[in-house]
């Protein structure tokens, strides 16, 4: 059983990322899925290399992650490049092209978990003062256990 944190839209809210540390502590992996990447570096010394992070419209890229984790497929992306605000079309046909069964996506700041033609599409909200949200997933003999989790408001 592997848990991971998913992370997304920090945009400089420290005070919420450290609320979060011990979650993020007992993860197995800890994703950030862009606006405002370096946050996340700033813990890289205390979480090590369960930390991966993609850069979003405003950290300047648009890098997307493929990784597989206990026979999970996996991308991790900011979204932005796939009109996300729009409809989850792109993402959904990107998923597909890569084959992957998960996508972790931000750049809406609306928490969702859906299932478009077998494949999750899953945005953990985002980090910034007036809402903190963030996906605790597990993942189990092949399956995914995502849960949209608050926190308090600072």
């Amino acid at each position: 059983m592997k848990k991971i944190t998913v992370i997304s839209d920090t945009h400089g809210n420290i005070g919420a990322l450290e609320k979060l540390l011990p979650v993020m502590k007992e993860s197995d992996y800890v994703f950030h899925l862009g606006d405002y990447n370096k946050d996340i570096e700033l813990y890289r010394k205390e979480l090590g290399d369960k930390i991966y992070s993609v850069l979003g419209n405003c950290d300047g890229g648009g890098n997307d992650c493929v990784i597989e984790i206990d026979g999970v497929k996996i991308l991790l992306t900011h979204g932005y490049r796939y009109g996300v605000k729009q409809s989850n079309y792109k993402l959904s046909l990107r998923a597909k092209e890569l084959g992957v069964s998960v996508v972790f996506y931000g750049h809406t700041h609306v928490a969702e978990i859906e299932t478009v033609d077998g494949v999750y599409l899953i945005n953990p909200g985002c980090m910034t003062r007036s809402q903190n949200t963030y996906c605790y997933t597990v993942i189990y003999d092949n399956k995914i256990v995502p849960k949209i989790v608050p926190l308090i408001s600072y």
